[in-house]
């Protein structure tokens, strides 16, 4: 009788293990496909420590209808690129040791820019600056 019995719980034991693998295995795999989907259509650019946005500082008011945006590092940029409010890249020019942008014909209202670019051979980005347009 007790070696009915410990069969028994080896089997419940073993059906526990093998459902739980099971479970654990099916769960994994729906994270990483949910992970590798997201990764493939938007990739992670990390933040950077040594480019910035000179100006307009941050919750700066701008109050003209033209505005020159001047970005900055300490190192070596390949490229610059801004972006305002999430919309398209544009490029920055170099002059007289700063990256520039020149925006026109906004309207007045709140906005955010970031920066994209090549520092060292790596990519990376800006955090947003906010600031206000005042026509």
């Amino acid at each position: 009788m007790t070696k009915t019995k410990t069969k028994k719980t080896f089997k419940d034991t073993l059906r526990k293990v093998v459902s739980s693998t099971r479970r654990t295995a099916v769960s994994k795999t729906k994270t990483n496909k949910t992970t590798t989907a997201a990764s493939s259509s938007q990739k992670a650019i990390p933040l950077a420590k040594d480019l910035y946005i000179d100006y307009p500082k941050n919750n700066e008011k701008v109050y003209c209808g033209h505005y020159c945006f001047r970005l900055g590092s300490p190192s070596n940029i390949s490229w610059l690129k801004i972006s305002i409010n999430g919309g398209a890249w544009q490029d920055c020019r170099f002059a007289n040791g700063y990256w520039w942008f020149d925006w026109w014909n906004f309207t007045t209202g709140n906005f955010y820019a970031e920066a994209y670019g090549c520092v060292n051979g790596k990519e990376v980005k800006t955090a947003k600056r906010k600031f206000k347009v005042v026509i």
